[in-house]
């Protein structure tokens, strides 16, 4: 009576039959799509975007508000009227186009809208229209 024999510990085998499909999916997905890009994309000259053949460049600007209203640009306090002719001379470098303006308002939680009120009116002044606020936090912090 034989009691010690050897037995080969199973093994488990993968198929790999449906990972090849997929990739044979992916590969002609791919070719498609970049045939399709390729006939869409037709060869045409484009005009200049700027004066003298250089493209139209955005400026952002992010101007900081402190509890007390303190207006403070990359760290340098500025007055409501040094702000408008830095905004104005921003403004002259993109030609007069606000629209390539940034310009993002970050407000202390504790300054007074009112400081806020008066940014926006000078800013509209020079007919800038879109400014982004900065706000932090979510629903009950």
């Amino acid at each position: 009576m034989r009691l010690s024999r050897i037995r080969q510990p199973a093994r488990i085998g993968m198929n790999m039959t449906p990972m090849i499909d997929i990739v044979f999916l992916l590969i002609i997905f791919f070719m498609t799509v970049s045939q399709i890009t390729q006939t869409l994309d037709e060869p045409i000259n484009l005009t200049d975007v700027g004066p003298d053949s250089r493209p139209l460049q955005s400026v952002s600007i992010t101007i900081n508000l402190d509890s007390r209203g303190q207006i403070i640009i990359a760290g340098k306090r500025y007055s409501l009227a040094e702000l408008t002719n830095a905004v104005s001379k921003e403004m002259q470098r993109v030609d007069n186009n606000p629209n390539q303006l940034k310009i993002l308002i970050r407000c202390d939680k504790n300054c007074p809208g009112r400081f806020v009120n008066n940014l926006n009116q000078e800013l509209g002044k020079l007919n800038i229209n879109r400014v982004r606020l900065s706000v932090e936090g979510g629903v009950g912090q």
